[in-house]
């Protein structure tokens, strides 16, 4: 019987496509499997208007939840971040006991990163998206997706650092050194494990010998020579500093 079923989707599947005539109406099991049909094809707008006449003909039935689901997961594979989201948040609110509750906390978060401009605009989105990434992992500890979010977190994060040590820079460049300071500074005090703390670090020594605070720089080379990108960078800085180390 699960095999005759499939072949009538498969069918009707085959039909729409190749005709391009508008949807024809099915029961809600049949419905649901043809629309998982055109999402697993990467048909994601045929799925996405078979999913809706679940959700909007077949309301009560076992099959609303998932179809919710799938329909926000069409949108995120589409890159419609934004509707994405909409849908992810309507499936959060309506449905709190489907199976993809924790999977849309995740998936939410996600599309706002991904959503999210260049470093070199607003970071709103991402701060947002840190903000339900982090709340993600305190809420679901066990989750298959904690190490995803985790990555996703990092990641979002060096897009902040990079933006506070590009001010940075532009201040240095601007001969700015005092406004230079407190942007390096920010980086290395709020983004210590980002790939951008150490750049800074070298950034603020740099504007400490614009300065002339030697000693201030030489403390802030010191803290490269852990790190094997930066040790020469530093010792060369040091060197020229001309000062003595115990």
């Amino acid at each position: 019987m699960r095999e005759i079923c499939k072949a009538k989707y498969l069918i009707v599947f085959l039909v729409i496509f190749c005709n391009k005539q508008p949807l024809a109406p099915l029961d809600p099991d049949d419905e649901f499997e043809r629309a998982r049909e055109f999402f697993y094809r990467k048909k994601y707008d045929l799925a996405i208007k078979s999913f809706e006449r679940i959700i909007f003909y077949h309301a009560s039935t076992e099959f609303v939840d998932d179809a919710q689901f799938y329909l926000a997961r069409c949108y995120f594979e589409k890159k419609d971040f934004t509707q994405a989201i909409t849908e992810f948040e309507y499936l959060i609110r309506n449905f709190p006991n489907t199976p993809f509750f924790e999977p849309s906390h995740f998936l939410r978060a996600k599309a706002y990163f991904l959503k999210s401009p260049g470093y070199e605009k607003d970071q709103s989105e991402t701060k947002e998206a840190i903000s339900l990434l982090d709340d993600f992992i305190t809420r679901f500890p066990n989750s298959i997706y904690s190490d995803s979010a985790r990555i996703l977190i990092l990641q979002a994060r060096s897009r902040l650092a990079k933006k506070e040590l590009e001010n940075g820079r532009l201040y240095f460049k601007m001969k700015e050194y005092d406004a230079a300071v407190l942007y390096f500074k920010y980086v290395i005090e709020n983004y210590p494990e980002t790939q951008f703390a150490d750049e800074a670090r070298f950034l603020l020594g740099l504007s400490y010998e614009k300065l002339a605070k030697k000693q201030e720089a030489l403390e802030s080379y010191k803290e490269l020579l852990k790190n094997e990108e930066w040790k020469k960078h530093a010792e060369k800085r040091i060197q020229g500093l001309g000062i003595e180390r115990p």
